[in-house]
């Protein structure tokens, strides 16, 4: 982040002045449909955006726990500790069907899974929100979370794209997420060659599903096939991109 050594370098008691220009989006938001399965791609400090996704889908479930004991509430099956006088419950018969069709209609709602890619130089002091992540995945909350350090080895640089297509099971995955679990893509970061190289590692792991399924009988079909489904995405808000350089 541009801004965390100017700030770290200031004395406490010298005065700074930062300039802030927020850039807001329409695009780059999460789905209201819980039950969408997401892909989060976002190394370096791309991971940022994605946090407040993963603590945001948080709340939205634990909305989904209050509107459970609302319908408990509004079933007269509540067995608390407290009692309530139906004299002071200013409730209507149509407020409590209200609210049984609300609560009908969020707790049928299954959260899709959340797989979640990481990447950057170094695993000992550049992997940004390390406990949080690492919390999410523990708790089951992120389904799989897969990390790239790009300079641990030092023969060889991997990168979250290079994961995607040397780790059998990791594209395997990824292409179920995309093609069967109809999954949003979102990738966020550096811009320069990432967001590219994401992309067209996506599109050879596509690509490969066509071929291995026999749905193209050439390697350029299939190429053309893997570019299209990402384009039909993209057009659906379903492959999206925040992107700077």
């Amino acid at each position: 982040c541009v801004s965390s050594p100017f700030l770290s370098g200031r004395q406490p008691s010298a005065h700074a002045t930062l300039l802030i220009f927020p850039k807001p989006t329409h695009e780059f938001r999460l789905p209201a449909d819980i039950s969408t399965p997401l892909v989060l791609i976002g190394p370096g400090t791309g991971i940022a955006p994605f946090i407040g996704f993963l603590s945001h889908r948080l709340a939205q479930i634990a909305s989904l726990e209050s509107t459970e004991a609302a319908h408990v509430a509004s079933e007269g099956t509540w067995r608390g500790s407290y009692e309530l006088n139906p004299d002071e419950l200013n409730i209507s018969k149509s407020d409590v069907k209200g609210l049984n069709v609300a609560a009908d209609y969020l707790c049928k709602q299954k959260t899709g899974d959340v797989d979640l890619f990481f990447g950057c130089r170094h695993s000992d002091h550049d992997y940004l929100y390390q406990h949080e992540l690492e919390r999410f995945r523990d708790v089951g909350f992120i389904s799989n979370l897969y990390t790239a350090f790009s300079r641990d080895d030092k023969e060889h640089k991997t990168y979250v794209q290079t994961l995607m297509l040397t780790d059998e099971t990791c594209g395997k995955r990824l292409v179920e997420m995309i093609t069967k679990k109809q999954a949003s893509v979102y990738i966020c970061g550096d811009g320069n060659a990432m967001g590219r190289d994401v992309q067209n590692a996506i599109v050879s792991l596509l690509a490969k599903d066509l071929m291995d399924s026999g749905k193209c009988e050439t390697a350029e079909q299939a190429k053309s096939g893997g570019i299209a489904k990402i384009d039909q995405m993209k057009s659906f808000g379903k492959f999206v991109l925040d992107i700077w350089s």
